[in-house]
């Protein structure tokens, strides 16, 4: 089980785009606050990794060396979450 971050920490832009992710089957149900990014397990292997402020969407096995995702995906997936 993982840990759920804060809700104040969060914006409503990250959490839509986080529940997108689940909805769509990209991403497994969980997340957790790491290196202060919202992570959450791809299906097809690797993390998602998601900025608390909603603005960045990227995806590989850490933070630091992940390829950021085009910003309408970030769209589409907070779309997907609404």
């Amino acid at each position: 089980m993982t840990a759920a971050p804060a809700d104040t920490d969060v914006s409503e832009r990250t959490k839509a785009i986080a529940r997108g992710l689940v909805n769509t089957e990209r991403a497994a149900v969980g997340s957790r606050l790491i290196h202060g990014m919202l992570q959450l397990t791809c299906r097809d292997g690797g993390y998602y990794w998601i900025s608390l402020d909603g603005g960045r969407v990227l995806k590989g096995r850490g933070p630091l060396d992940s390829v950021e995702l085009q910003p309408r995906f970030a769209a589409a997936m907070e779309r997907a979450g609404r």
